[in-house]
């Protein structure tokens, strides 16, 4: 579920500024996407002001607007905040590659696909802020198997997954203060247990024993709850045969894997949640952003840590070795624009670039080869490439350019390849003119 365009917007400022930059001794013109730089790589960088940017700014991002904070945008913020403090499968276990749900929790009606219908009057007693519910199996969805429509937990969006496989959803909701948690996670696991007393039986789990648990025997699915001060913690399990051992012990690894995470980012107050900076380590600055203002949502316009933008990952297994051994500490992405990495130092940023060309197909309408920016056509986006969901990238755009400018990797894509060299000019000389903040 995405968080609307509203949660943030911006005001464009009067006057542009135009930032000097220092003509190189050796210096080259870049055609299209690539570009030829004489001598050594460390000796001179181009002169962005002669780039083929079409229309694309190239000023960094406050230069041209204001954010102005707002109550949707902190919570949305808190709600990226939280994604980057929730686990993704490998946490868990590694046998858990494939990537199910990733879902920001706005309301309480917003549950709808990941807990029983019943519970949502108890989110509302006790006044949900926000939540996020991410899930993992060690086999693919496919929606080719049917959809859920019980009113019972749905914690894989609805989709009903292959027998032979097992998996799990952790869903995280803040509410105000502890004891309106404590309250909401009792309420909650009394409202999941009614909806089939007669059926369902209590467990207690092996280590995490403050957790409120329960399954119905023969069926191979177990539900626990655990209050965690502002938090409340869901958890359902799902294996192949109904071993209640077996299920009690997957939720206590997921439980393992989640509640350290939860005390790197404990609940926020409302002035906490204003106070969050939008940009931090000033990414999006960085990030080509088309648009004339900014619209803060979780998934496609804001920073994330690597674990956080791996929720959004079609293929995590493929993208975290990758993030992992560069050191790549930050990710930001702007809707209509740019994904933009940040690596350890210029010789991470050079092999995380190799690493995310090599994975495209090659391609006889590339550019020229360039030490900074390859282009490449992939024909089915989502099925020949690790595809991240990412709204400005739909199966129209076919041309990537993959951008290396010191310590950054950025990305852009588009549905015509001479957009696509000119949003990758555009994003090399917004990084050129960043520098120095």
């Amino acid at each position: 579920m995405r968080l609307g365009a509203r949660h943030g917007y911006g005001r464009r400022l009067f006057g542009t500024a135009a930032l000097a930059l220092a003509a190189a001794a050796a210096m080259s013109t870049l055609t299209g996407c690539g570009h030829d730089v004489s001598g050594a790589a460390a000796a001179a960088e181009i002169d962005v002001r002669k780039l083929e940017v079409g229309n694309y700014p190239t000023d960094p991002l406050e230069v041209r607007m204001t954010y102005l904070r707002g109550w949707e945008g902190a919570k949305t913020l808190a709600v990226a905040r939280l994604a980057d403090n929730m686990v993704i499968g490998a946490d868990v276990d590694p046998m858990f590659a494939h990537t199910l749900l990733s879902r920001e929790l706005a309301s309480p009606s917003g549950t709808s696909m990941v807990l029983a219908d019943p519970v949502q009057p108890v989110l509302e007693q006790n006044r949900m802020v926000y939540g996020y519910s991410a899930a993992a199996s060690t086999e693919a969805r496919d929606t080719m198997n049917g959809f859920e429509v019980s009113g019972n937990f749905q914690p894989f969006g609805g989709v009903i997954l292959s027998p032979t496989a097992t998996s799990f959803n952790v869903t995280v909701i803040q509410f105000p203060d502890q004891q309106q948690a404590q309250a909401a996670g009792e309420g909650m696991e009394a409202a999941d247990f009614d909806v089939a007393p007669d059926q369902n039986a209590r467990v207690t789990l092996d280590r995490t024993t403050a957790a409120k648990a329960h399954w119905r025997p023969g069926v191979p699915s177990l539900a626990a709850t655990l209050s965690d001060g502002r938090y409340v913690v869901s958890v359902f399990v799902q294996t192949p045969t109904a071993d209640l051992n077996g299920l009690r012990s997957l939720a206590d690894k997921v439980f393992a894997a989640q509640l350290p995470l939860l005390d790197n980012a404990p609940g926020l107050s409302k002035p906490e949640m204003f106070r969050l900076d939008y940009d931090p380590d000033a990414m999006l600055r960085r990030t080509l952003h088309p648009a004339q203002y900014v619209s803060i949502s979780a998934d496609t316009e804001i920073t994330h840590t690597p674990r956080g933008y791996l929720h959004y990952v079609e293929a995590p297994e493929v993208w975290r070795p990758l993030l992992d051994t560069n050191g790549v500490d930050r990710v930001s992405t702007a809707a209509t624009g740019g994904l933009l990495f940040r690596t350890r130092d210029d010789k991470s940023a050079r092999a995380l670039w190799s690493g995310i060309s090599s994975l495209t197909p090659s391609s006889a309408e590339s550019p020229d080869q360039d030490p900074d920016t390859t282009c490449t056509r992939t024909t089915t986006p989502g099925i020949d490439y690790p595809w991240v969901a990412y709204s400005a990238w739909n199966h129209k755009n076919k041309y990537i350019c993959t951008v290396r400018y010191h310590r950054y990797v950025a990305q852009v894509a588009s549905d015509q390849l001479v957009d696509a060299r000119q949003k990758a000019a555009a994003q090399y000389a917004l990084l050129a003119n960043s520098q120095g903040f």
